[in-house]
């Protein structure tokens, strides 16, 4: 008996807690958007162009195939026009059409390496080679806010 009145209280707070969830939802005056991955990039001495070209010949076909999936939407590179020493020059921008598209397994992201650069060591060593050009000040992932119409 007692497991049938545990069983019906907490039916009942499921079921509270649904409705509460609905009315919240529509009395919200905005809506939740795509997600941002906003990387700060600070370039190395005399390694700007050579940076960029990396990013053109293998982040921007990373990039390209996630769109093709319908992944990515959008991305930008932003120069930092003043900025102070010690700051980043560069700032990568990618537009995640939502949250789900981080949960592509391991498997996806390998069969893109081994497409785009030949392997998955080809990958690794390309990510090392990498450091020699910049240095990764940071990054943040933040959703877009759009009020409703």
């Amino acid at each position: 008996m007692l497991k049938y009145i545990l069983s019906v209280v907490a039916s009942v707070f499921v079921c509270m807690s649904f409705m509460s969830t609905s009315a919240l939802s529509a009395d919200r005056v905005y809506e939740s958007g795509s997600v941002w991955n906003i990387s700060f990039v600070q370039t190395k001495p005399g390694k700007y162009n050579d940076y960029l070209a990396d990013l053109n010949n293998v982040w921007r076909k990373y990039i390209e195939a996630q769109m093709k999936d319908g992944d990515i939407l959008s991305y930008k590179i932003m120069n930092v026009a003043a900025r102070r020493k010690n700051e980043s020059n560069l700032v990568l921008m990618v537009e995640f059409k939502n949250w789900a598209t981080f949960d592509r397994g391991n498997e996806y992201f390998e069969k893109m390496a081994k497409k785009i650069q030949g392997s998955l060591d080809k990958s690794t060593q390309a990510n090392i080679d990498r450091e020699a050009l910049r240095t990764l000040n940071g990054s943040v992932l933040l959703q877009e806010v759009t009020f409703k119409k």
